[in-house]
């Protein structure tokens, strides 16, 4: 979305979705007992990835559309939205992942996974994060009978001041109609979930003990010649002056609790950024 789409479009139509009630967020302490908690499943062999989410509420007095022409000015190559309803309330993301994008029979799609700065390296754990990704999404693409399945990557790309590990995929529909099918085999990807898929699912609820309401859902545009749907990641949740961040990081069998809990401090910060 631009920010010329909000012409004509008053502060107010979001302001009256505004949710007042937040939850309590995860301390450290809490995060801690969780991360723990899940390398024992992993350590056991019942996962060998597993997303572990929390929120960090920041003050701020800025309004919903000041937010997110902000968002636009610092996010250049990103999927940037603004959505309000009184069932969810308002959000607004800026969301780096390309779920699926579809044009007549041709699809595109990737795996991101992997976190850093600018000055740091990347780490075996992120590769190996990143390759588990991306070998899941391959295998789900031929489930679905795609043809020509071409995989470039992984490389470096940035979304604000964090980069992550990037690999493209292309491909054939075998039927145009069939994007449905693959839409829904590749959600939810194991960048917002895990592996295996299903096992995590269940598994994420009884772990993180808080609605991920909105957050790694899908969001998207769709018209008559094309379709893309992105990820709902770096996304927030605006309240009375307040705003509900959710982040989260992938947990595999290498992963240090320290670099986790910066990871998600990092997140935070780079959507933060828009709020002050």
């Amino acid at each position: 979305m631009n920010v010329s789409n909000l012409e004509g479009i008053s502060e107010a139509e979001f302001k009256s979705h505004n949710i007042n009630n937040i939850s309590p967020e995860q301390s450290k302490k809490d995060y801690i007992l969780k991360f723990e908690s899940l390398q024992k499943e992993i350590a056991k062999g019942r996962f060998q990835k597993v997303i572990l989410s929390r929120t960090k509420t920041i003050q701020t007095s800025f309004e919903a559309v000041t937010i997110f022409k902000q968002l636009n000015k610092k996010h250049l190559n990103t999927f940037n939205y603004i959505i309000s309803n009184s069932e969810i309330g308002t959000w607004l993301g800026a969301t780096p992942e390309l779920l699926l994008s579809v044009e007549n029979d041709k699809l595109k799609t990737m795996s991101l996974a992997g976190t850093k700065t600018a000055n740091e390296s990347w780490s075996e754990k992120e590769f190996e994060e990143q390759e588990l990704v991306t070998n899941t999404i391959q295998n789900r693409l031929k489930e679905t009978n795609c043809k020509n399945i071409l995989i470039d990557g992984p490389a470096t790309i940035q979304a604000g001041k964090i980069e992550h590990l990037h690999t493209s995929f292309e491909a054939n529909l075998s039927n145009k109609s069939d994007w449905t099918a693959v839409l829904k085999s590749l959600h939810p990807t194991p960048a917002v979930c895990g592996i295996p898929t299903e096992e995590a699912k269940e598994y994420i609820p009884t772990l993180e003990d808080y609605p991920r309401e909105f957050y790694t859902g899908f969001i998207g545009i769709i018209n008559n010649s094309r379709k893309d749907f992105f990820v709902n990641l770096r996304c927030m949740q605006l309240h009375k002056e307040k705003a509900k961040l959710y982040v989260g990081g992938g947990i595999t069998a290498q992963s240090n609790c320290e670099a986790e809990w910066k990871e998600t401090e990092r997140k935070a910060e780079t959507l933060g950024s828009t709020l002050n």
